[in-house]
């Protein structure tokens, strides 16, 4: 390894003899009792020298050894530190300006991940993810998973669009008498011109967001096949994210109904008229149509970067109107429910 300070992170002097690197309050660090042989030893941190290098380096500028390990110990555990000789392939994968255009969102890998965030740079190019569902929902989500470094992102919708399917960073009045899915794709391959198709691989990740409840029938299929699926759609007032569903480990859609049927006996007909065509408007307030997207496009990256277990298996984030709070429903799978037996074959 050779030692690099993350350039993500700002230094600010406190006072001559404080800095702290950082000002992200839950990872800024603070080093006390900086003197002149601390501030070199720093200003070696370049990525040109490897431990054994930095420790002959900092002596020769008045920084011990001892001093130099506790340093690289302290910076190491605040995730302040990189490797300059990580493999930066994915980098050069990229466009010059798709690489500038993505420094911002791999900067904020590298801080919470404390790796210099190349590994899930990696992770995230690999990822092929459709969509399926291009409404006010489906179309900012997949332009936010093309923008965050999602390498392969489809969407398909083969309905028309309509004036109430536009809104914040999807679909706008342009688009209305055309394909929606035609109009999502365009516009994200104007987000992200480098972004691939995943053609005719299957891909690792689908993500439901139906403006219309017909497109839920592809998640029975999607268990079947073994294929990872998330829910993100807004039903009346009520936004909701998940289940994330982890074919044959968590809660599947056909679960969640069979509770709710367990809850409410006349469930299964109340859900068979929700499937079936409405003369209601639809009701989709815009902002939360966003907030559902940015919350659901959280919970793939999660899941992407293994940074930690997404709240939405086993579960679903919902965000209702008027208070504007997250709140998280468990679901579990259920006995009677076959989704297990489905996805082991």
């Amino acid at each position: 390894m050779r030692p690099v300070l993350t350039p993500f992170a700002r230094r600010l002097w406190r006072d001559p003899a404080t800095l702290q690197l950082g000002h992200d309050t839950a990872r800024a660090t603070v080093l006390a009792g900086v003197d002149a042989g601390t501030r070199a030893a720093l200003v070696l941190l370049d990525g040109t020298r490897d431990r054994a290098q930095l420790l002959s380096a900092g002596a020769a500028v008045g920084c011990p050894a001892e001093r130099m390990v506790s340093l690289l110990a302290l910076l190491g555990e605040a995730g302040l530190l990189e490797d300059a000789g990580e493999d930066r392939s994915v980098l050069r994968e990229l466009d010059p300006a798709e690489r500038d255009r993505l420094g911002a969102d791999l900067g904020s890998l590298a801080l919470v991940r404390g790796d210099g965030g190349l590994p899930a740079a990696r992770h995230r190019r690999s990822t092929r993810v459709l969509v399926v569902g291009a409404g006010r929902v489906g179309a900012p989500l997949a332009a936010m998973l093309g923008t965050a470094g999602i390498g392969a992102v489809d969407v398909v919708d083969d309905s028309t669009t309509r004036p109430e399917d536009t809104g914040v960073g999807g679909l706008d009045l342009a688009d209305v008498g055309r394909s929606r899915g035609e109009a999502a794709r365009e516009r994200l391959r104007r987000a992200a011109p480098s972004l691939g198709s995943s053609g005719s691989v299957a891909p690792d990740l689908v993500v439901l967001a139906p403006g219309r409840a017909e497109q839920l029938e592809d998640a029975r299929r999607l268990v079947g096949h073994g294929v990872p699926h998330l829910l993100a759609q807004v039903r009346g007032t009520v936004g909701v994210v998940g289940p994330l569903v982890l074919p044959g480990l968590s809660a599947c859609l056909t679960c969640l109904d069979l509770t709710r049927t367990d809850l409410d006996p006349q469930w299964p007909s109340v859900a068979a008229q929700l499937a079936g065509p409405s003369r209601c408007r639809d009701v989709c307030d815009g902002p939360l149509a966003v907030m559902v997207a940015a919350q659901a496009v959280a919970q793939v990256l999660l899941l992407v970067d293994g940074t930690m277990d997404p709240a939405s298996v086993g579960g679903t984030l919902e965000l209702a109107l008027p208070d504007w709070r997250w709140r998280r429903r468990s679901w579990p799978v259920h006995p009677a429910c076959r989704c297990a037996l489905s996805a082991a074959g």
